[in-house]
């Protein structure tokens, strides 16, 4: 068993391709780098076991070269975050389109057991709460940046359930809602890890927006459990799957919570999302998942509470 991981040097990738060299299992990591912290690699368990190519998924000769040796596949490799979809939508889609096109069918051509990363982004601003699987996608205009990544993402899950249907692809589909944890960066808008960067600091903590809107956060180690047994069960084959948390909480209760478990004197401050992202943009107020068919199928749910993954990330980032 030999397994890719495209992305494996960034947040999730490398949390799950530590947990397979602690498996003892041999994984070769894909990655083009930019915009990863030195220190997340650092964090890889080195031996025998890993190996680490740099490169895109939008090279299709080393793709293909990489698929050829491996029995399985994660495709976690994306452009991501809301500040970097919006500043680059046309970049980004290009990446996240055409590479996941390059990858899912190079691993149709050797029968690599795949899965795919996705996201609740799929689902729009769907007001619909909890988003099951089957929800509809409902997205905004056009004019609006963000929603090209929930149609890049839409066209590379349509890509995946055809090479399913018409050339028995063993892929299986993973919906990631919000995914926290230590090693993820707060650079291109990812909320948590910038509050508590702030807060270690005791320097202002900035909302976007009024601090109503809600989400909810799943801790990384409870990710990687899921995408592991999601690989690892024939009965998800062909299927998609939401992974993440039901405890929903508002930013603004997310932010003070923030506050009081790493002791800060960090104030809150609220900005108009017009003033960080331009006019044309959207932010859906709420997102929820079902996740009663993962559970139903494998028996996962979240274990970590929130308030364990707020501390674990202070004290990353305060190494």
């Amino acid at each position: 068993m030999k397994t890719l991981i495209t992305g494996g040097a960034g947040f999730i990738g490398s949390h799950l391709s530590n947990y397979l060299l602690s498996q003892n299992q041999q994984v070769v990591i894909l990655d083009d780098f930019s915009g990863i912290d030195v220190k997340n690699q650092s964090q890889l368990i080195e031996g025998n076991n890993l190996s680490i190519v740099q490169g895109s998924i939008l090279d299709h000769e080393l793709v293909t070269k990489l698929m050829k040796d491996v029995t399985h596949c994660y495709h976690l490799a994306a452009v991501l975050g809301v500040e970097k979809i919006n500043n680059d939508p046309t970049k980004s889609f290009e990446i996240n389109l055409k590479g996941s096109q390059i990858v899912l069918n190079a691993a149709t051509n050797v029968g690599a057991r795949t899965l795919l990363a996705s996201s609740s982004e799929i689902y729009g601003k769907n007001p619909n709460m909890p988003l099951k699987e089957d929800s509809d996608r409902v997205l905004g205009t056009s004019e609006i940046a963000r929603w090209s990544y929930s149609e890049a993402k839409a066209m590379d899950e349509l890509n995946a359930f055809e090479l399913y249907k018409h050339k028995s692809f063993p892929v299986t589909i993973a919906r990631f809602f919000n995914t926290v944890g230590p090693r993820q960066s707060g650079r291109y808008g990812m909320v948590l890890p910038r509050f508590v960067k702030a807060a270690i600091s005791n320097q202002p903590i900035i909302v976007y927006g009024d601090g109503t809107q809600s989400r909810t956060f799943c801790s990384v180690t409870d990710v990687v459990d899921a995408l592991v047994l999601l690989m690892d069960s024939k009965e998800s084959i062909g299927q998609a799957f939401n992974i993440g948390s039901t405890n929903e909480i508002t930013i603004t209760e997310l932010a003070q919570k923030v506050i009081k478990l790493t002791n800060s004197s960090s104030e809150i401050i609220y900005k108009k999302h017009s003033e960080v992202f331009g006019v044309h943009f959207e932010e859906p107020q709420r997102r929820v998942p079902d996740i009663s068919k993962i559970k139903k199928v494998l028996g996962w749910q979240p274990k970590q509470s929130l308030d364990e993954v707020i501390i674990e990330i202070a004290e990353y980032l305060k190494v």
